[in-house]
């Protein structure tokens, strides 16, 4: 539901409960991913990608433990507007099997071609 704004708590259940959500848990860490998250406020885009041991479910639970996930323009977005967390909405993009983690390029690859079909680097939270 889009006037629900509880995307942060959802995705946080997600990561951190592990008895509701051990299904999730397994799926999300076995695989590699290039994924969005949307500022639901202000309609501004990260594009991101995940590979390495813990997939996909390792890189969101990064942005679940920071709220930027290490990404210096959310970083700037929460100085401004410290509760926006709340508002980020993640979204998968495109699933990579975990066979291509040794091949980081060409998940960055397929991470620049979406941060090109998006316009994030422009108009969004990527800033490369």
């Amino acid at each position: 539901d889009i006037e629900d704004n509880r995307y942060y708590e959802r995705v946080k259940a997600v990561v951190e409960n592990r008895l509701d959500y051990s299904l999730w848990q397994s799926a999300l860490s076995s695989v590699n991913a290039v994924y969005l998250i949307v500022d639901t406020e202000t309609g501004q885009q990260y594009v991101g990608s995940a590979y390495g041991e813990n997939g996909l479910l390792g890189r969101w639970s990064c942005y679940i433990s920071t709220l930027h996930g290490g990404n210096k323009l959310m970083k700037e977005v929460l100085c401004s507007r410290p509760d926006r967390y709340q508002y980020f909405q993640f979204s998968i993009l495109q699933v990579l099997p975990k066979t291509i983690v040794n091949d980081s390029a060409e998940i960055i690859q397929t991470e620049s071609l979406w941060k090109k079909k998006l316009l994030s680097v422009r108009f969004g939270m990527n800033d490369n």
